[in-house]
């Protein structure tokens, strides 16, 4: 068997419409609105530029069921490329973009596959000799609650390199849809080589030996949580049918979260150069890409009390943003900037004490929150969280664990002002 090389994408999300962030910056929301197909672009130039022999996509190539037809021509503009370059692409869709979601007449190119709604096989070709075989399948449509996985059938010949192409949650992953739901057991006893998955967009590969498991994650951060790079893997099978893959980040504009600490600062121009410098360091490690970024202000100190003024924080990203739009290309936007810091007092040893606000502080002050704590604090609240129209989720043991958190620091903060 000759060795080959294939790319592995999922999840591009093409026509991404960022609703409401970036709105405040025309340049911002522009830029958001072309990436995931400047991202889509790379991925091509990609394989073009890495004599791969062919593309596999894992589902969610647009961003909505009802795709619209400047992203579907987008998409076939860069399969064509592919096409023209001698390289094929096999294609599935999954919860975004279902079958039976809208599509125009659009025609592939020689070359490219789209699955249907049943697992089949599709031989690939190198130099006349069949050296790998795809299975995929499609999503019929959005909510796919059984378990695909165990539909796949073996490779027909062991002599093949098999590739099972499928958009689904392995595992459970609560942070996405229980969509196609498998385990990595029920893909290990499949006979096929590597699983090339889509859905999850953060990169991982569940298991390295054979066969083996992997997401490559979404070729374009879309959110504040999808943060640092994203992209595709570039995946080498040599003649044992052994593979090795490596990442290569496709993404043009670049989410990122910081902290900075008021700890050493004594005036808010101190701190307004520290978000500055925090923004040039964002720039840097982004690669010459565009950033989107949050910044959390953290730490004890003086400036507690001067952040907590009406405006102070706002003015302080009305600063780093005009900062940044100055500056060109490429570019730094700071979404948000939220405040997190504590007063100067050392909660802790003020609770050892002995006054009144020692005492206090020595019953609020829990080393941890038992179980039962954490159901007392339930229980006052629940009233919010039922009986209502909408229907607000009950808080997790994390939620209210920070909600006795942030009590204790105000009923430190306010008592000590108090004396």
């Amino acid at each position: 068997m000759d060795s080959f090389r294939f790319v592995h994408a999922a999840d591009l999300h093409i026509d991404s419409p960022f609703a409401g962030v970036g709105d405040a910056d025309n340049r911002v929301a522009t830029r958001l609105r072309e990436a995931t197909y400047e991202a889509f672009q790379n991925l091509v130039d990609l394989c073009i530029n890495q004599n791969a022999d062919f593309l596999v996509i894992a589902g969610d190539v647009y961003d909505g069921a009802d795709r619209s037809v400047r992203a579907q021509l987008r998409f076939r503009d860069g399969l064509s490329k592919l096409a023209e370059a001698g390289i094929q692409s096999f294609v599935v869709h999954g919860n975004h973009d279902p079958l039976d979601g809208w599509q125009s007449s659009i025609s592939w190119p020689e070359g490219v596959h789209v699955f249907g709604a049943t697992p089949e096989w599709k031989n690939f070709e190198k130099n006349g000799e069949v050296v790998a075989a795809v299975q995929g399948m499609s999503y019929p449509t959005r909510e796919v609650t059984e378990n695909l996985a165990i539909q796949f059938a073996p490779p027909e010949s062991g002599n093949l390199f098999a590739i099972g192409l499928l958009h689904a949650n392995v595992g459970a992953n609560s942070a996405h849809p229980n969509y196609a739901p498998c385990t990595v057991e029920d893909l290990s006893g499949s006979g096929i080589d590597y699983w090339a998955l889509g859905h999850v967009h953060t990169r991982q590969t569940l298991k390295r030996a054979a066969p083996v498991i992997a997401y490559p994650g979404n070729t374009q951060g879309r959110h504040p949580n999808e943060t640092g790079a994203r992209g595709a893997l570039v995946v080498d099978v040599d003649p044992s049918g052994a593979s090795r893959s490596d990442f290569v980040a496709l993404d043009v504009v670049r989410w990122e979260r910081s902290d900075v600490d008021i700890s050493s600062f004594e005036t808010i121009d101190s701190l307004d150069s520290a978000i500055r410098q925090a923004t040039d360091n964002l720039s840097v490690q982004a690669e010459d890409r565009d950033v989107v970024c949050r910044l959390n202000i953290v730490g004890r100190g003086p400036l507690h009390e001067q952040l907590a003024a009406d405006g102070a924080v706002d003015d302080l990203l009305d600063s780093v943003r005009n900062t940044w739009n100055a500056s060109g290309s490429p570019w730094v936007w700071v979404e948000r900037i939220t405040d997190s810091t504590r007063p100067a007092i050392d909660i802790e040893a003020r609770a050892k004490q002995d006054d009144f606000l020692g005492a206090t502080l020595k019953r609020a002050l829990l080393s941890s929150i038992e179980a039962d704590e954490i159901d007392r604090l339930t229980e006052v609240v629940s009233d919010v969280y039922t009986g209502r129209r909408n229907g607000l989720d009950k808080p997790s043991d994390e939620q209210v664990s920070a909600w006795a958190e942030e009590a204790r620091w105000y009923l430190a903060e306010l008592l000590e002002q108090s004396k």
